[in-house]
């Protein structure tokens, strides 16, 4: 029986993966990498930060200064400001909800705030929101979905996720959860739930409105 829904953020909560890979390859191509906005979301989506630094060190030989995520930080928020809106449809799923819920996300507490607060979610999760610096190990270790149940005082095996991914699904059924894979952002190709099914994902929906009845 479902205790807890847990929803990543970027790209099931608000459709921030396009402009979070556009800026991305904005600020690379500044250390001399240049990238498309469709390689910057194939090589860097559901990736932390640091597993992100790693894949620039690993495949491009580029040691990126700590300075880099400052600046990817500012450009980011303030296009977050101006552009950033929720997946459409998911405010009304979330209203529709009568299980708890909360957030389980690679992306850190400052971006969820403000991704939240600017698409007007947050009050549906309160301070229920956790984020890969909680944890020693982002997705797609199960770390976070363990933290999240801890805290809220439930099994983990009794945890529903929902995340767009392949390492958010590979995380939560690592961790014993149930994962469904979500396919309604902006960044979804044709290919993308076959991948989350292979991650793990019992099921896939491509939009907010096919969630209500799989998470009430």
């Amino acid at each position: 029986m479902t205790e807890l829904i847990c929803f990543d953020c970027d790209g099931v909560l608000v459709d921030s993966e396009p402009l979070a890979a556009q800026t991305t390859a904005d600020c690379l191509s500044e250390h001399g990498i240049g990238l498309t906005q469709a390689e910057a979301l194939a090589l860097f989506t559901g990736k932390s930060a640091e597993a992100g630094r790693q894949i620039i060190r690993d495949t491009y030989g580029v040691e990126l200064p700590r300075a880099f995520h400052a600046r990817y930080d500012r450009l980011l928020f303030q296009r977050f400001q101006d552009r950033l809106l929720p997946v459409p449809g998911m405010a009304e799923a979330l209203a529709a909800l009568r299980l708890p819920s909360c957030v389980t996300s690679n992306s850190g507490h400052a971006r969820l705030d403000l991704s939240l607060r600017v698409t007007g979610l947050a009050a549906h999760f309160g301070p229920r929101v956790f984020s890969a610096e909680d944890v020693a190990r982002g997705k797609p270790a199960p770390d976070l979905f363990f933290h999240a149940a801890r805290r809220l005082g439930v099994d983990v095996r009794h945890c529903l996720v929902i995340d767009d991914s392949p390492s958010g699904i590979a995380g939560a059924v690592a961790a014993g959860a149930r994962a469904i894979g979500f396919t309604g952002g902006g960044h979804a190709g044709p290919d993308h739930a076959d991948r989350l099914k292979e991650a793990g994902a019992f099921c896939t929906v491509r939009s907010a409105q096919e969630l209500i009845p799989l998470c009430t």
